[in-house]
Protein backbone atom coordinates (compact mmCIF):
# COMPACT_ATOMS: atom_id res chain seq x y z
CA UNK A 1 0.00 0.00 0.00
CA UNK A 2 2.68 2.67 0.71
CA UNK A 3 4.17 1.96 -2.70
CA UNK A 4 1.07 3.03 -4.61
CA UNK A 5 1.01 5.81 -2.43
CA UNK A 6 4.82 6.72 -3.26
CA UNK A 7 4.25 6.23 -6.87
CA UNK A 8 1.30 8.74 -6.52
CA UNK A 9 3.04 11.31 -5.11
CA UNK A 10 5.85 10.89 -7.77
CA UNK A 11 3.50 10.97 -10.44
CA UNK A 12 1.69 14.31 -8.75
CA UNK A 13 5.21 16.05 -8.02
CA UNK A 14 6.12 15.51 -11.86
CA UNK A 15 2.84 16.85 -12.70
CA UNK A 16 2.68 19.60 -11.20
CA UNK A 17 6.62 21.32 -10.94
CA UNK A 18 6.18 24.52 -8.51
CA UNK A 19 9.69 25.69 -6.95
CA UNK A 20 10.14 28.36 -5.05
CA UNK A 21 9.87 31.97 -5.77
CA UNK A 22 8.15 30.83 -9.74
CA UNK A 23 4.65 31.97 -8.88
CA UNK A 24 3.81 34.93 -10.81
CA UNK A 25 1.82 37.91 -9.14
CA UNK A 26 -0.85 39.03 -11.17
CA UNK A 27 -0.92 42.43 -12.44
CA UNK A 28 -3.64 44.13 -14.44
CA UNK A 29 -3.54 47.38 -15.89
CA UNK A 30 -5.83 49.04 -13.70
CA UNK A 31 -3.66 48.37 -10.57
CA UNK A 32 -1.33 49.90 -12.02
CA UNK A 33 -3.40 53.34 -13.08
CA UNK A 34 -2.25 56.46 -11.93
CA UNK A 35 -5.97 58.49 -10.20
CA UNK A 36 -6.42 61.79 -10.04
CA UNK A 37 -6.13 63.58 -7.15
CA UNK A 38 -9.43 63.77 -4.51
CA UNK A 39 -10.74 67.25 -4.93
CA UNK A 40 -10.87 69.25 -1.01
CA UNK A 41 -14.70 69.47 -0.74
CA UNK A 42 -14.82 65.60 -0.81
CA UNK A 43 -11.81 65.02 1.32
CA UNK A 44 -14.21 67.14 3.61
CA UNK A 45 -17.20 64.84 3.63
CA UNK A 46 -15.11 61.78 3.61
CA UNK A 47 -13.76 62.85 6.90
CA UNK A 48 -16.74 63.86 8.48
CA UNK A 49 -18.90 60.76 7.67
CA UNK A 50 -15.50 58.44 8.78
CA UNK A 51 -15.31 60.09 12.31
CA UNK A 52 -16.28 57.66 15.28
CA UNK A 53 -18.89 59.89 16.75
CA UNK A 54 -21.41 57.65 17.83
CA UNK A 55 -23.83 58.01 15.14
CA UNK A 56 -24.58 55.53 12.13
CA UNK A 57 -23.40 56.84 8.71
CA UNK A 58 -26.72 57.55 7.39
CA UNK A 59 -27.73 60.39 9.88
CA UNK A 60 -24.18 61.95 9.62
CA UNK A 61 -25.22 64.43 6.90
CA UNK A 62 -27.47 66.47 9.45
CA UNK A 63 -30.63 67.59 9.11
CA UNK A 64 -31.32 66.66 5.38
CA UNK A 65 -30.14 63.54 6.25
CA UNK A 66 -32.84 62.66 8.85
CA UNK A 67 -35.33 64.19 7.44
CA UNK A 68 -34.75 61.91 3.94
CA UNK A 69 -34.49 58.99 6.70
CA UNK A 70 -37.97 59.98 8.37
CA UNK A 71 -39.11 60.11 4.90
CA UNK A 72 -38.05 56.56 3.89
CA UNK A 73 -39.80 54.89 7.02
CA UNK A 74 -43.30 56.91 6.48
CA UNK A 75 -43.18 55.43 3.15
CA UNK A 76 -42.26 52.11 4.19
CA UNK A 77 -44.90 52.34 7.04
CA UNK A 78 -47.45 53.31 4.20
CA UNK A 79 -46.53 50.56 1.95
CA UNK A 80 -46.50 48.09 4.61
CA UNK A 81 -50.16 49.36 5.40
CA UNK A 82 -50.90 48.75 1.96
CA UNK A 83 -49.75 45.10 1.81
CA UNK A 84 -51.61 43.92 4.38
CA UNK A 85 -54.77 45.92 3.44
CA UNK A 86 -54.19 44.32 -0.47
CA UNK A 87 -53.75 40.61 1.76
CA UNK A 88 -57.14 41.51 3.41
CA UNK A 89 -59.22 42.26 0.23
CA UNK A 90 -57.70 39.31 -1.75
CA UNK A 91 -58.69 37.08 1.61
CA UNK A 92 -61.95 37.95 1.98
CA UNK A 93 -63.86 39.16 -1.18
CA UNK A 94 -66.97 41.01 -1.05
CA UNK A 95 -69.64 38.73 -1.53
CA UNK A 96 -71.63 39.61 -4.82
CA UNK A 97 -75.51 39.14 -4.02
Amino acid sequence: MLAGASRLSLRLSQMVKVTPGSRKVATSAAALKKYTPVPKELQKKMVTFQVDNGLPVHVRGGVVDKVLMGFTYIVCGLGLLDCCRVYYVLSYPQKTE
